[in-house]
């Protein structure tokens, strides 16, 4: 090989080697202080895509389980309102039970009337409730809420609470009631806390659904980003050890140049 003053290929060489070991350096440094196996774009482009897409999805399905929950609470609503509702019923049975009495007075039987306009009162009021601005009971008025990721929803707010109630919600007097019109009325409030419950339980399955596809695609996605720490503190001593054995043999090769150079001058 020549001697030569401009080029000194052996510096050239140490130096590329160097160079390449700190970028190694570097880079495990910074997957191991953040924990990203892609500390550089160019360390996985294909994986850096993916993954990506990946957390936009995971991000939707933490969304759904908010909205699927607020569903869920939605229908709780609607179901202590139907509780009531058949609480009332129930008891305004009893007041038409008790103004067939013919042992009470009339002044009886107003009394018991009294109580049962108030319940009569009560009910149409039950049915016109709300949840955040929303009619809880509105058959023309659906509420449809998204139950998964891809377009697909459930109608929560079809229930008719004030059809149902009908009879026992515009009474004028407790004794033109019949037994069979309050049993119908109780029959029809029990139908709806069946089909509230039936969708609750259609909600849970629901979000228990979204909540194992985030926590799959998020160990998906932990696979392609998650950096290995062991693997990477191995990758990292070598790198380290490198770097300095570089750094070491640029400065013999810029010595050596350096010295035969002068022993061929003097």
């Amino acid at each position: 090989m020549p001697v030569t003053l401009s080029t000194n290929p052996a510096q050239a060489t140490a130096a590329r080697a160097l160079e390449h070991a700190n970028r190694d350096l570097t880079s495990s440094l910074k997957r191991l202080s953040t924990g990203n196996r892609i500390a550089n774009i160019y360390d996985d482009a294909g994986g850096e895509a993916v993954q990506l897409k990946l957390k936009a999805q995971s991000a939707r399905y933490s969304v759904l389980q908010n909205n699927l929950m607020n569903g869920i609470s939605f229908l709780q609503v609607q179901e202590g309102v139907l509780t009531t509702a058949s609480n009332v019923a129930s008891r305004m049975g009893e007041l038409q039970a008790m103004s067939e009495d013919p042992t009470k007075s009339t002044d009886d039987i107003a009394n018991y009337n009294v109580e049962a306009l108030e319940l009569s009162s009560l009910l149409g009021r039950l049915a016109t409730q709300e949840f955040n601005g929303n009619a809880l009971f509105a058959n023309s008025q659906n509420i449809n809420l998204n139950v998964q990721a891809t377009p697909d929803t459930m109608a929560i707010g079809n229930e008719d609470l004030a059809t149902d109630i009908a009879t026992l919600d515009s009474i004028t007097f407790i004794s033109s009631v019949t037994a069979a019109q309050v049993e119908t009325d109780l029959q029809a409030i029990a139908n709806l806390r069946a089909a509230v419950g039936a969708k609750q339980s259609t909600l849970n399955y629901y979000y228990d659904n979204a909540s194992i596809t985030q926590t799959n695609i998020d160990a998906a996605r932990g696979r392609i980003t998650d950096v290995d720490i062991a693997s990477e503190a191995s990758a990292y001593a070598i790198s380290q050890v490198k770097s300095q054995a570089a750094a070491s043999m640029l400065a013999q090769a810029n010595n050596v140049g350096t010295q035969n150079l002068m022993q061929l001058l003097m």
